[in-house]
This record gives C-alpha cells, structure tokens and sequence, in this order.
C-alpha cells in the first residue's frame, strides 16, 4: 500500500463516522454564513494607509465633496426636447422630492439640500443694465407655457457654466445631481426615485447612475445573480459528469464533495470576520470545478481498474493508493496558487 494508506483505510473502515464528522462542520461553518458582510466599494481593495486612498480622503475633506447620484432625463419626441412645461415640471417635481429623502433608519445618510444641482437650484446671470449683472434662478418654478419654458432654455444654453453639464448642447437631455452623505445610501435612493418616476407620464426617459448607484447596486444584487448563477454552474457539471459516466449514484459523491466545499469556505470567510466583495462573490463559481476535480480522476481510474479486479473495496484502494500523492501534490500548489492572490 502506497502513501495515504491509513487515512484511506480509516476512510473505508468507518464511512458512517466520517461522513457524519464532514456534515457536521459542514453545518457549523455554513451558520456562520448568516453573519455575512458586504462589501462592494472598489476603495476598501486598498489599505486604508494607501497613498491614493488617503489623498482622496483629504481633498474630500477640504473641498467638502460628496459621491453624487445623478439622474438624467431625456426627451427625444418632443420638439423642444427636455425644454417644454411637462417635462421641466417632472423635473421640478423630482427635485423638491430628492430634496428631502433620508434613510429611515439612519436620518445622517441622505440627499445634501444645499449642494444639489438642478434647473431649480441654479442660477441664471443675466446682463442687467450696463456694467450690471443680475442673479436669479434659473427655474424657480415650473413653466406653465411654452414660451416661458424656452426662456429657461435661452438662459440655460447662454451660460457656458450649464450648457453641455446641466443641460446638453442639443437641448434633448438635462441632468439633476445629488450629493449624498454616504455611498451605501445610493441604492435606496434610487428605488424611491424610481417610485415617483413611475407615476409620471408622458415620453420622458429618467436615467439614474452614479459610482455609488453602481457599487450599492451590485451589492444588493449580487447574492441574487450567484443565486441564479452557481446553481446554473452545478447543474452544468452534473450535466457533464453524467454524460461521461452515466451513472447517478456515482456523480452524486462529486456534486456534495462541491457543495460542501463551498460552504464550507464561504463559512471560513465569514466566519474568520472578512467581508465579501466584487471579487470574494466569485468564490462558489471558481470553487465547484476545482472540487470536483480530483473526484473525476478517481472515478476515471476506478472505472477502468475495476474491469481487471472485480471487488470495489479493492479496487478502492488500489487507486487511492496511486492517486493520493499526485492529487495532494497538485491540490496544494492549487491552494498556494490562490494564496498568492491574496
């Protein structure tokens, strides 16, 4: 008998003892999956001592910048574009609304009033007279025709401050910007927008983006996509390993062997106090080939011994004992491999 003698026997001797021990921590490591944290901002990729991350900070700091969610809105059909009274009125109507939207639980995370950039919180400078200027918004209420709304437009397009960042250059699309206090305040921002935008009508298009929409988005959608997405992985791995060897009793081992190495890690993950992020999220995908790996070169060579020997406990032996070494060599430079990632 080669290496990994005993611990091959001790498997075959008691597999009711060993299986009973792997579902076991199994199922201590896969509470601690309840504990998990996400974590979806690109920034906490660096150490918090980083250089480019500190001077970020500070220059945040000093010229009290926050993450904005901007909201673009778009009208294409109208002749006028974004600049006729339903439209400037939806918008109006949006930002008096986004004005005052705060977190329930935390009334600190919410939209800055005073730095929001709008139609209704810009100003319009005008030539007032001669060697005078004068200041005044630049929709302060909604326009009721349409020639009190391309007035807001004339005035808008005269300004090289606004025109191609507030409004565009073609008049079809306008932006509204809203600061927040905190990023992870962003995607339930935009689902109350997207609240008050559904009970507008008309052809207007509404447009929410943002760094901070993006990271809090995918973090709230994430564990729905590996939801979807690692089961699809399984099952085409079972798929596979049962076209090869069309046999379910044996490609069943494989498949919990897979499961359970997930979980189990994942658990370790969480459990150990890390948060899962872009990339962590991965982990089940990359995982499920790996694990079954070494399952399909047993299940390889048993079929192919078992023809010679006739007897499975045999058979069983003979190919762990020629397995284990290269299988626990190519397992560990695998582990070594993502180690290095870290």
């Amino acid at each position: 008998m080669k290496s990994g003698s005993r611990l091959i026997q001790f498997s075959s001797n008691r597999p009711i003892l060993v299986t009973l021990v792997m579902l076991m921590v199994t199922l201590i490591l896969g509470a601690l999956i309840t504990k998990v944290r996400v974590d979806t901002d690109p920034e906490n990729m660096l150490s918090e001592d980083e250089a480019a991350r500190v001077f970020h900070h500070q220059t945040k700091q000093e010229f009290t910048l926050h993450d904005v969610v901007v909201i673009g809105v778009v009208n294409e059909k109208d002749p006028d574009g974004v600049f006729n009274p339903t439209t400037l009125r939806h918008v109006h109507e949006l930002t008096e609304f986004a004005k005052n939207l705060a977190d329930v639980k935390n009334p600190d995370k919410r939209v800055v009033t005073r730095n929001v950039i709008a139609p209704g919180t810009v100003d319009a400078i005008e030539q007032a007279g001669l060697g005078q200027v004068r200041f005044e918004w630049l929709m302060q209420t909604p326009p009721a025709t349409r020639a009190q709304a391309l007035k807001i437009r004339d005035s808008a397009m005269g300004n090289p401050l606004l025109k191609g960042t507030l409004v565009s250059e073609d008049g079809k699309a306008l932006a509204i910007y809203l600061p927040i206090t905190s990023k992870d305040f962003a995607y339930p921002l935009r689902s109350r927008l997207l609240e008050k935008i559904a009970a507008f009508k008309g052809d207007d298009q509404f447009y929410i983006t943002g760094l901070p929409v993006a990271e809090d988005t995918f973090g709230v959608e994430m564990f729905t996509q590996m939801a979807i997405s690692a089961p699809l992985a399984m099952l085409a791995i079972f798929l596979l390993m049962f076209f090869f060897f069309r046999d379910l009793k044996l490609i069943v081992s494989p498949m919990i062997i897979a499961m359970v190495t997930v979980i189990c890690t994942m658990g370790l993950l969480i459990g150990t106090g890390n948060t899962v992020h872009i990339m962590s999220s991965m982990i089940p995908i990359f995982l499920m080939p790996i694990a079954v790996v070494d399952s399909i070169h047993i299940l390889s060579e048993f079929f192919d011994t078992y023809q010679k020997i006739k007897d499975r406990r045999k058979t069983l032996e003979q190919v762990m004992g020629h397995l284990f070494m290269p299988m626990l060599y190519t397992s560990l430079t695998s582990s070594v491999g993502f180690a290095s990632l870290a």
